[in-house]
């Protein structure tokens, strides 16, 4: 049977203080140039195929997270004309007015005040840059306390001006989005290290994100993918819960090859940015086969 690669692209365009450092965003040059090289050596497939086994020789699955609206030009001006289908992983929490998540509120405060600043001021050890303090502080909080950290951020460090954030979703682009052949999926509703929910917060955050989902989109959500992408974050509980309010399929990241995955409606995929050809070509074609090789060794 056909191993599926699946890659995953966030932003695209030019980032600002709410971006920089977090490793999200793409050039819509590099992101057209890994198009033309994956078409050249892939077939892109849907999630249906995805779903039914029903796969090419060399499939390979096109998603996006979070909820970015650069995704819907791409999707305007470049997939849909191609027929190119994919999956556009949303966290409706996030298409909200005036919403702003937690990454891209520590994000800005870092970039305009400096890291020193922001780490005094959450009575944090000093740390180099704001994706440690992400994926390990903000790690142990749940979706209650990462809105109460926002919250915090903004009385030390706003007013914030989110006229200069990259434009975000609105609710009624979902539809447009199922129209140009993107399957929307469900990517928690706030974005949040699942590892730490409340079973209250796991039930809004993943349930209810899918209902929200399904209710702006008018299309049925079967995928989730795990914010920031960690198998830690998918433990026996969320992977029980998802499963229970209806995801059929669940991504992480790891930049692992999927012929050797935790369970079988679980996948990874290697998320790229700005990466030349070469390197794109040791990512998919030998690394991540690697790191599968290494993980089957010593578990």
């Amino acid at each position: 049977m056909p191993h599926l690669t699946c890659v995953l692209h966030h932003h695209i365009g030019q980032e600002g203080a709410f971006e920089k450092g977090l490793g999200l965003t793409s050039s819509r040059e590099a992101f057209e140039r890994h198009l033309a090289w994956l078409g050249e050596r892939y077939e892109f497939v849907s999630l249906d195929q995805v779903l039914s086994g029903d796969l090419p020789k060399k499939p390979l699955l096109l998603t996006f997270d979070d909820a970015w609206h650069s995704v819907l030009g791409i999707a305007r001006d470049v997939l849909s004309p191609r027929g190119i289908p994919a999956v556009y992983f949303i966290n409706p929490g996030m298409v909200e007015e005036g919403a702003i998540s937690l990454d891209s509120m520590l994000a800005y405060a870092v970039n305009t005040f400096g890291i020193g600043e922001v780490c005094k001021a959450l009575g944090l050890p000093r740390c180099d840059a704001v994706h440690s303090v992400i994926v390990n502080d903000m790690a142990k909080l749940g979706s209650a306390e990462r809105q109460g950290v926002v919250a915090e951020l903004i009385a030390k460090f706003g007013p914030v001006d989110l006229d200069q954030r990259a434009r975000l979703l609105s609710g009624d682009d979902l539809k447009e989005l199922v129209s140009l052949g993107i399957e929307i999926g469900n990517h928690t509703k706030t974005h949040v290290h699942c590892r730490s929910l409340s079973a209250d917060e796991m039930q809004e955050e993943i349930a209810g994100s899918k209902a929200l989902l399904e209710e702006l989109s008018q299309s049925r959500v079967r995928s989730l993918s795990i914010p920031y992408g960690h198998e830690l974050d998918l433990t026996d509980e969320v992977h029980r819960h998802a499963r229970e309010s209806g995801h059929e399929a669940i991504f992480l990241v790891h930049a692992r090859a999927n012929w050797l995955r935790p369970a079988k409606d679980v996948w990874y995929r290697r998320s790229l940015t700005n990466q030349s050809n070469r390197e794109l070509a040791m990512e998919l074609q030998i690394k991540q086969h690697l790191r599968s090789a290494r993980k089957a060794v010593l578990g």
